[in-house]
């Protein structure tokens, strides 16, 4: 197999590179907002914050939540203009038939897949959609 690039993708990804740190920061920005608007609802779970102290640190190419009424919320979401994704179509690696892995049990990671999805994160977002995306969950559950 060739997996190298060709001249056209390597200059594309060259102009790309540069703006990396900047596109990290934005993502960054945007969980900050997700952290602070929604770390008080009890239902949802979040991933650590981009302040939090410790040795975590996190791009966060995606937003991974969980939610007790993932479904009911997505929905509600999708009504109102807001797109959600379940990963993998809310199958985990374990239950991958075609892996050929012997079966697990793995109640904690059925669970997580029962109630993840990521919220919208994309370095085009404005602070003012990851507002409105806030301020729709925070109604959901109001």
């Amino acid at each position: 197999m060739n997996s190298r690039l060709d001249n056209l993708q390597a200059a594309i990804l060259q102009v790309k590179l540069r703006h990396y740190p900047k596109d990290i920061e934005q993502r960054r920005r945007i969980a900050r907002i997700y952290n602070e608007r929604l770390k008080h609802l009890e239902d949802m779970t979040l991933p650590p914050g981009p302040d939090e102290p410790g040795p975590y640190f996190d791009v966060y190419q995606n937003y991974e939540v969980e939610s007790g009424h993932r479904d009911k919320l997505r929905e509600y979401l999708k009504k109102r203009g807001i797109g959600t994704i379940i990963q993998w179509n809310g199958t985990p690696v374990h239950q991958f038939k075609g892996l050929g892995l012997p079966e697990y049990d793995l109640p904690k990671t059925d669970r997580f897949f029962q109630r993840c999805f990521l919220l919208p994160m994309n370095t085009s977002l404005s602070d003012e959609d990851v507002r409105y995306v806030c301020d729709t969950i925070v109604s959901f559950y109001a």
